[in-house]
């Protein structure tokens, strides 16, 4: 599972506080990207936390901020991580309006907090997770030549192909039929797709 803005508000070390869209928390973040553009959708593949020190922003204009924030939404920006005690003390109320208007997370990145050390927690955890996946792979890999070489049958390799891949699984010999199945339900499935 990729990371989400809840592990990261929950990563001690971030130090992260959730100032709107805590209802969105379980965003997946694919990517985490610093731009002080005014508008750094264009560069946006959709996923990311964007994180900003408002540079070029006028942070302070309801307006301006409600345009900013509908374009990121739009974008499909994760979020939004606003450093704070770089140009702003504190994050300004029109910010924090337009993206609780909008549902869009947005997270206070206190001063301490380097931009560099949220990149490098979302990049771990991106990690983290392929490593998770590819080790599943071969484990199921290794699972399956076992039970195959084993010669208990087809039933139990499908048995257990169905329980790696949460599904179910069929063997069809050349004219359609169904040979087996599993689970047992999956054979009427099997059945109706001959």
């Amino acid at each position: 599972m990729p990371p989400t803005l809840a592990s990261l508000v929950q990563h001690s070390a971030l130090k992260l506080t959730v100032r709107a869209g805590a209802d969105r928390l379980g965003t997946p973040v694919r990517w985490a990207h610093a731009s002080e553009l005014a508008d750094p959708v264009p560069y946006m593949d959709g996923g990311e936390l964007l994180l900003v020190t408002a540079t070029n922003l006028d942070a302070e204009n309801a307006d301006s901020m409600r345009r900013y924030v509908r374009r990121l939404a739009g974008a499909g920006v994760a979020g939004v991580g606003f450093a704070v005690g770089v140009n702003y003390e504190d994050i300004p109320e029109a910010l924090v309006d337009a993206a609780e208007e909008a549902g869009l997370p947005l997270l206070e990145v206190p001063r301490r907090t380097p931009f560099i050390a949220i990149s490098k927690a979302v990049s771990a955890a991106i990690a983290a997770d392929q490593y998770r996946a590819v080790t599943a792979g071969f484990e199921a890999q290794r699972e399956l030549t076992k039970a195959a070489l084993a010669g208990d049958g087809p039933a139990d390799l499908l048995a257990r192909l169905a329980a790696h891949i949460d599904g179910w699984a069929a063997l069809y010999d050349t004219s359609g039929a169904v040979l087996a199945a599993a689970p047992d339900w999956a054979a009427r499935r099997a059945a109706a797709l001959t």
